[in-house]
């Protein structure tokens, strides 16, 4: 057993652990589209509360034994390179996405009652949230396979760019229709 095992060891239980909670992000906010009540959409807040400490800490060790077999043993090649730069795009997203929409909706969680109201299931549906998890879900599944095959410096950028393709539109398909076509279908105005 060298440090770079041990690295090597940590670098996927990270990766593990980032696809643990992107598969609870996905069904966390599956299920707060589908609450019909405000307690049964704060069941699958908490899911989300559990998301924001396993993805960050996995992404943490991720970064930081990929880091270290890279500067160790590794080096940095463009494989290494598109990877990370990914690495940053999967964290921006989640930031970006959830950052804007989670702390609205979780104030409307804790001071409303009863069923959900149509100005909240417009937010807890809103498609940059689905978008966001399945891009980056995506892209992780691209930097796994950067990882396994180690391709050269086109080779990877297709990669990357197939699985964000791949991501935008997974992102489509089984997204829920907006609140406004789903009245519309109903023959509400």
């Amino acid at each position: 057993m060298t440090d770079y095992t041990i690295a090597l060891f940590l670098h996927i239980v990270g990766a593990l652990g980032m696809f643990v909670a992107l598969a609870f992000e996905w069904v966390a906010w599956a299920g707060l589209r589908r609450s019909g009540t405000v307690q049964e959409a704060r069941g699958w807040l908490g899911l989300l509360g559990l998301v924001r400490r396993v993805g960050p800490a996995s992404l943490g060790l991720i970064l930081v034994a990929g880091l270290y077999m890279t500067a160790t043993v590794v080096g940095w090649t463009a494989w290494i390179l598109v990877g990370l730069a990914s690495f940053v795009v999967i964290a921006a997203l989640g930031g970006i996405s959830n950052g804007r929409s989670l702390p609205a909706i979780e104030r409307a969680l804790q001071t409303d009652t009863g069923p959900i109201s149509d100005a909240l299931r417009q937010s807890m549906s809103a498609p940059i949230l689905a978008a966001s998890v399945r891009v980056r879900t995506a892209l992780a599944l691209g930097i796994v396979f950067l990882m396994t095959t180690k391709p050269d410096v086109v080779g990877a950028l297709v990669v990357i760019a197939v699985a964000a393709a791949v991501g935008a539109v997974a992102s489509r398909v089984g997204t829920p229709p907006r609140l406004a076509e789903r009245a519309a279908r109903a023959g509400r105005p």
